[in-house]
């Protein structure tokens, strides 16, 4: 009798566990929504994103606001839950801008393997609300859901590996176009008579 009770105990926890909701109101359900969609997090299971989500930090930044600058040290990642991030370098005088980011992307997550210097700076163009995923949360997550963690790392080398044959593409067909230039730069000047460029030449 006593162990039928148990058991039927252990039943009542367990169905009580799983019916309770993750999230307590929209804003939990948004940051919930946010990690769902982000690359660094994808295919973790609901309570697995539950766990990251309680170990992420909130920001607010006013307009013109930097997040981080260039050089500073690298502790993680963002992801924008509300308003837009520019993220740019100046060199020297000039100032380049590699993107305009706005809710729901991300920026940052080498910061979550590396302490590396940041190569570019993060600004908020308005008011922003960010969600931090720093790498002491990371860490933690190694020494206490090695698995999770492990998920997350095999993410991040996946990301990483599509962005680098992103890049050897566009490097490749840079070359070919300025292959290209230079092939038709020659041929045209393969039609040109060289008595014309001797006779331009003494005009000069």
């Amino acid at each position: 009798m006593t162990h039928v009770m148990v058991d039927n105990l252990s039943m009542a926890r367990s169905t009580l566990w799983e019916s309770l909701p993750l999230f307590q109101d929209e804003e939990d359900q948004d940051i919930f929504d946010k990690l769902k969609t982000c690359p660094v997090f994808q295919d973790l299971p609901t309570r697995g994103l539950a766990v990251v989500k309680d170990r992420c930090h909130l920001r607010q930044y006013k307009e013109n606001e930097h997040v981080f600058r260039a050089g500073e040290p690298g502790v993680g990642m963002y992801i924008i839950l509300e308003g837009q991030v520019e993220i740019y370098r100046k060199e020297g005088e000039l100032k380049r801008q590699f993107a305009i980011l706005s809710e729901g992307e991300f920026f940052g997550e080498v910061a979550l393997l590396e302490d590396l210097p940041r190569t570019a700076s993060a600004r908020a163009l308005g008011y922003c609300r960010l969600m931090g995923f720093f790498r002491p949360d990371l860490m933690t997550l190694f020494q206490r859901k090695p698995r999770l963690a492990s998920l997350i790392l095999m993410n991040m080398a996946r990301l990483t590996a599509h962005r680098l044959i992103n890049t050897n593409q566009a490097l490749e067909d840079c070359q070919k176009t300025m292959h290209a230039s230079g092939q038709s730069e020659l041929d045209r000047l393969s039609l040109v008579n060289p008595g014309q460029l001797v006779a331009g030449t003494a005009d000069d």
